[in-house]
């Protein structure tokens, strides 16, 4: 978990270190090929790889240094392979070289020519001198099929140096993109960077590797606590805030400052990731112990705050209307989404909103510091909007309670209305027999018992309406 400083901190990172990205030299063999070959890294983006192919010049160095590894392991290698490599170095260089050399060639050729003058002046001048018209006559012959030659030479040259032109001139006007080598990065069997001869980590889907010069962020800010970390099953990989360290449990974080975080253990079964996370909170007077069990691969948002107790909403903005599902600190089970925003609110803190990438079985750990508002209105204006919310909140407990006194006074109703109308039934029997005897007196009470039973219901059902139909009122009132 990282507060929402270092978040900014890591983002900010982040973006210079894409403006000053390197272009790493690695080499890499696919699961489909067996043969390892040479590229630049440029980036890992969306699980895609991008690289470069190298030019002549780097494919030089890397030869070389490979080399310069071979003589170390084998110390009798041929100086004549030593020569034959350099010499093609060499060769290469001035190929790839041969754009900035087109003014130096036209240049030489005029030197050649001015050479040229020069000397056929110089040896006319001693054949003259020497009183040898024949051998005059032949060195300046000579002469001028130098100078021939020389002219040739010298268009030669610089046809060839305006073809070099040409072509480094069309290769620079071919767009970046066109030129990028794409793999996905599951295609790869290994790649190594051949600068710091260590495995390049694909298992992020995006990143690029920033100037040398770029001050790595700190895991977790240094203090005087330690803990010790043990993980059901053992041997389980150490995770701080989402962020790996290099660790395997049990383990201890030695010189971390107290605080908060969330620690997580990962370890592959069948396959398959196994998480387990917890947060908790770092004292500094003892030994903090923590023990994490792997849980069944699950997809989890993970979400710890500075302070405890705040709202949190999935992918819907906190309203009047809304109430919240989720306390913090809580782990939510989820889908993966590509970006899935997370609200939070509490009252006397800043409203907070930050978008995340929701990985497939991972507890995808996020951690946000609010900022507390030191404004009073503020503050009032948050406590307000709780007691409006709360009105709303209590309103629909209103409304749906008013369903069961106005269900039970529709069933009541119904009963009375059954007992009156078998009195009525009662009472027309008697009134139909012409002489007065015991079957006549017992519907007679018959018919005076369904009356009073049906009267009691009836006021029931009254009584139960009205409670109803006020809960509606009542609670229609405050919801809106």
């Amino acid at each position: 978990m990282m507060s929402s400083f270092k978040i900014f901190f890591l983002l900010l990172c982040f973006c210079i270190a894409a403006v000053f990205a390197r272009e790493v030299p690695v080499r890499f063999v696919l699961f489909s090929d067996s043969v390892e070959q040479d590229a630049k890294f440029v980036k890992l983006e969306k699980d895609t790889v991008y690289l470069l192919p190298l030019d002549s010049l780097e494919m030089a160095e890397i030869r070389k240094a490979d080399e310069a590894l071979l003589d170390k392991i084998s110390p009798d290698s041929s100086l004549a392979d030593t020569t034959e490599n350099a010499a093609e170095e060499t060769s290469s260089y001035a190929v790839n070289n041969a754009a900035d050399a087109v003014e130096d060639s036209l240049a030489v050729a005029d030197s050649i020519a001015e050479a040229a003058r020069v000397a056929d002046s110089l040896e006319k001048a001693k054949a003259f001198q020497e009183n040898d018209f024949e051998s005059a006559l032949l060195a300046q012959e000579e002469q001028a099929e130098k100078d021939s030659l020389a002219r040739i030479q010298a268009v030669e040259d610089s046809i060839r140096a305006k073809e070099i032109q040409d072509s480094l001139a069309k290769e620079a006007a071919i767009p970046l993109e066109q030129k990028y080598i794409k793999y996905y990065k599951l295609e790869f069997k290994r790649m190594t960077n051949l600068l710091s001869k260590e495995p390049v980590n694909l298992s992020l889907s995006d990143f690029v590797y920033a100037d040398e010069d770029l001050d790595e962020a700190p895991l977790y800010p240094e203090g005087g606590a330690n803990i010790l970390i043990t993980s059901y099953p053992d041997s389980c990989e150490l995770f701080i805030n989402g962020e790996p360290l290099e660790m395997i449990a049990p383990d201890t974080i030695k010189k971390i400052k107290p605080g908060k975080y969330t620690l997580s253990v990962k370890k592959r079964l069948k396959d398959v990731d196994w998480w387990g996370t917890k947060t908790v909170k770092i004292n500094a007077d003892s030994l903090n112990k923590v023990r994490i069990e792997v849980e069944r691969p699950t997809t989890k948002i993970t979400v710890a705050t500075i302070p405890d107790g705040v709202e949190v909403y999935l992918d819907k903005a906190p309203t009047e209307s809304v109430m919240p599902k989720y306390l913090t600190d809580v782990a939510i089970e989820t889908d993966p989404s590509v970006s899935k925003t997370i609200y939070m609110r509490k009252v006397g803190y800043l409203d907070t909103a930050v978008t995340v990438e929701v990985r497939a079985f991972m507890p995808n750990p996020i951690y946000v510091e609010l900022e507390a508002v030191d404004n009073p209105s503020v503050v009032e204006m948050q406590r307000e909007y709780e007691r409006e919310r709360s009105r709303r909140y209590i309103g629909r407990g209103l409304l749906w309670s008013s369903i069961v006194p106005i269900l039970a006074g529709g069933v009541f109703w119904y009963l009375a209305e059954s007992d009156w109308s078998d009195a009525a039934d009662k009472k027309t029997a008697y009134n139909k027999s012409a002489f007065e005897s015991a079957d006549t007196q017992k519907l007679v009470k018959q018919n005076k018992d369904l009356n009073d039973s049906g009267d009691k219901k009836g006021i029931a059902a009254a009584g139960f309406g009205v409670l109803g139909v006020g809960l509606f009122v009542a609670g229609f009132v405050l919801a809106f």
